[in-house]
């Protein structure tokens, strides 16, 4: 009965196959909030790569407290990714950590610094380093504001994308206890 052309059963005009064709919710919302946590991931990944380059090039005593702060978030993309690769909730709750109490208050701290509401705190007196000429600033604040600011946005979409992800993943389980 799986020819086209061949007989059909009985009582069948053969468009009783729709009900198969749909896709639980969790799947579609894996797959959505997988490829947007990978571009969030990638722009981090980005943005970190470009400041711990630039910092190791100029030196790291020219870094700001906070930036140092966000650069200790920073390898919990390697975490992320690999959560979202693998489907495993525990690595994206490490990540959602390693976002909520360094990559965000970073983030907040950097941006309020820079429209001087609080003092830059600079990391060379820390860590015994010489002072430096000049920090790792943009030269406009717009430049910074925009970065921070979309920085900011693009951890907690994050932040709310894990969430959604683990609770998407976590179906089966709750399927199987309510039963």
């Amino acid at each position: 009965m799986s020819s086209k052309a061949g007989p059909r059963a009985e009582g069948t005009d053969g468009s009783d196959w729709t009900h198969r064709e749909k896709v639980a919710v969790q799947y579609v919302t894996s797959v959505k909030y997988k490829n947007a946590m990978k571009r969030t991931l990638i722009y981090h990944g980005m943005l970190g790569t470009a400041m711990l380059g630039t910092s190791v090039i100029a030196g790291i005593n020219c870094l700001y407290l906070w930036q140092v702060l966000w650069l200790a978030a920073f390898p919990t993309c390697l975490i992320g990714f690999r959560g979202i690769m693998k489907n495993k909730s525990k690595y994206l709750n490490l990540y959602r950590i390693g976002l909520a109490l360094c990559s965000v208050p970073a983030c907040i701290w950097g941006l309020l610094a820079t429209a001087g509401y609080v003092s830059h705190q600079e990391f060379y007196p820390y860590v015994n380093l010489p002072k430096p000429a000049k920090f790792l600033m943009p030269d406009s604040s717009y430049v910074f504001y925009f970065l921070g600011g979309t920085t900011l946005c693009s951890h907690l979409f994050t932040l709310v994308a894990i969430r959604k992800l683990i609770y998407a993943w976590d179906v089966t389980s709750r399927k199987s206890k309510s039963q």
